[in-house]
C-alpha cells in the first residue's frame, strides 16, 4: 500500500513539474505571442498598479493573458474539436456552431424551433452545411440606419470634390438556398434595400447583390472562410465598371494562379472536421499592368510590393493575405494611367480581392481601412486629389454599428 502511494505521489509530482516546465517555456518563447490558428495577437502580461487592481482592469487583463497563454492551448482546442466528432454531430446534415462561450455545436431540426435557437445567443453563429460554413446574418435596423447616415454626412463634406459610391456586399449565408436552413439568417437583400433607401441621391449605388445572385452557382465564396473569392470580387468589379460607364477588363488579361490547402476564418472559428477535410483552393488574378504598390503601417513604416502576390500567403496571417498582403491602415497604388482619375476605397477586408482590378482604370488607387486608420478621411480626399470614393463593405454594416462609428470618428 505504501509503495503504491509513493508511486502515485511521484507520478503526480512529475506531471505537475512537467506541466510547469512547459508553461515556463511557452510563456517566455516568442512564438507564444501570436496565434496562427486564430490569426490574432495574444494578450500581453498587464503592468501592475494599485489603480488597475482597484478598478478590476488588472485582473481582467491577467485573466485574458492566462487564457491566451495556457500551455498546449492550441492542441487542446483541436482535441476538443476532435472530441465533438465522437459525439455523433458530424453525421448530421447540418450543425450550428456558436463562436464564444463554450463554442457548443448544436443539432439543427427541421422545425420552427430553429429561429429561437439562433436568437438565444448574441455570439457569432456558423451554419455548417454540405462541407461549407456560413456566417449567419442578424439584421440591426439601427446599425443599417447609422451606416446610411454616416455615408450621407461624408458625402456632404466632399460634395464639391469627389463622386461617392456605395457597394454593399452580401455574405455567403444569403445564398444558402435550402430551407429550412436559409431561414436561420435574416435577409441581407432587405437590409441593403433599407440602407439604399436612406442614402442621399448623390451617392451612386453599386448593385453587387444582383450580380452575385446571378452567379451564385459558381465559386464566388470560400467554403472555409467568410470572404468572397477573387471570382466573386471580379463580378462586383464588372458591375462597378458598368455603373461608372467603363468596360471591365476580361479575366484573361490577368495572370492566374492557385494556392491549395486553404483553411480560412470559418474553419479556425469552428475547427469543424468536415471543413478540414475539404480545404479551399484560392484562385488569384495578378494585374499585368505596370504599377507601384505601397502599404502603410500604423507606426509609419512603408513597404513596397505587389497588389497580388502568393508570397504574402502565410499561415500565421492567413492565406487570404495573397490580396494586398493583408489589412493595413492605408495603401496606395500608382499606375501608368494618365486619365486624371484617382479613387480611394474605404473598406473592410472584402475589398482586398477587389482593389487590384481597379489598376487599369485609375492613375492612383488608394484604400483606407477605418479599423486601423487614424487620420481624417475628408482631409485625405483633399490632399490626394481624389476624384472618386467607394465605400465597399459586407453586410456586417447592417448587423453592428462598429464600422459606421469608426468612419464617423474619422470625419
Amino acid at each position: 500500500m505504501k509503495l503504491r502511494y509513493k508511486i502515485n505521489t511521484v507520478l503526480f509530482l512529475v506531471i505537475i513539474f512537467g506541466y510547469g516546465i512547459i508553461s515556463l517555456i511557452h510563456t517566455y518563447s516568442d512564438s507564444g505571442n501570436v496565434s496562427s490558428l486564430e490569426q490574432r495577437v495574444l494578450g500581453e502580461l498587464p503592468a501592475f498598479s494599485w489603480e488597475s487592481l482597484a478598478t478590476g482592469s488588472f485582473t481582467r487583463e491577467f485573466d485574458q493573458y492566462f487564457n491566451d497563454h495556457l500551455p498546449l492551448r492550441t492542441s487542446m482546442a483541436k482535441t476538443g474539436a476532435l472530441i465533438m466528432t465522437w459525439k455523433g454531430l458530424p453525421d448530421e446534415e447540418a450543425i450550428l456552431v456558436q463562436q464564444g462561450g463554450d463554442n457548443t455545436a448544436l443539432r439543427l431540426r427541421d422545425d420552427n424551433d430553429m429561429e429561437e435557437l439562433v436568437q438565444e445567443s448574441q455570439d457569432t453563429q456558423y451554419l455548417i452545411y454540405k462541407e461549407q460554413a456560413y456566417t449567419l446574418f442578424k439584421y440591426s435596423k439601427a446599425a443599417a440606419e447609422m451606416y446610411a447616415e454616416t455615408l450621407n454626412r461624408f458625402r456632404s463634406k466632399v460634395e464639391s470634390t469627389a463622386r461617392v459610391y456605395s457597394m454593399l456586399v452580401p455574405t455567403s449565408s444569403e445564398f444558402i438556398g435550402h430551407d429550412p436552413y436559409s431561414r436561420l439568417s435574416d435577409s441581407q437583400k432587405e437590409a441593403f434595400g433599407h440602407i439604399n433607401e436612406l442614402l442621399s441621391p448623390e451617392i451612386q449605388r453599386i448593385d453587387a447583390y444582383r450580380v452575385l445572385d446571378e452567379h451564385k452557382g459558381e465559386d464566388i465564396y470560400f467554403r472555409t472562410d467568410h470572404h468572397w473569392t477573387a471570382l466573386g470580387a471580379y463580378y462586383a468589379y464588372s458591375e462597378f465598371m458598368k455603373t461608372i460607364g467603363e468596360e471591365a477588363m476580361p479575366l484573361s488579361t490577368f495572370t492566374q494562379g492557385e494556392i491549395e490547402g486553404f483553411l480560412g476564418s470559418s474553419y479556425k472559428a469552428t475547427l469543424n472536421y468536415k471543413l478540414k477535410s475539404h480545404p479551399d483552393v484560392i484562385t488569384y488574378y495578378q494585374p499585368e499592368d505596370t504599377y507601384s504598390y505601397t502599404r502603410h503601417y500604423s507606426n509609419g513604416k512603408e513597404v513596397a510590393g505587389k497588389a497580388v502576390d502568393p508570397a504574402y500567403a502565410k499561415e500565421d496571417i492567413g492565406l487570404y493575405s495573397v490580396f494586398l498582403g493583408g489589412d493595413f491602415p492605408w495603401g496606395e497604388i500608382q499606375t501608368g494611367q494618365r486619365n486624371g482619375k484617382s479613387i480611394v476605397v474605404i473598406k473592410d477586408s472584402y475589398a482586398n480581392a477587389f482593389i487590384p482590378y481597379l489598376i487599369p482604370h485609375f492613375e492612383s488607387v488608394y484604400y483606407i481601412d477605418p479599423r486601423f486608420y487614424t487620420g481624417s478621411l475628408t482631409a485625405f480626399v483633399e490632399e490626394h486629389h481624389v476624384t472618386d470614393v467607394l465605400f465597399l463593405n459586407n453586410s456586417t454594416v447592417a448587423r453592428t454599428k462598429g464600422i459606421a462609428e469608426l468612419i464617423d470618428q474619422l470625419m
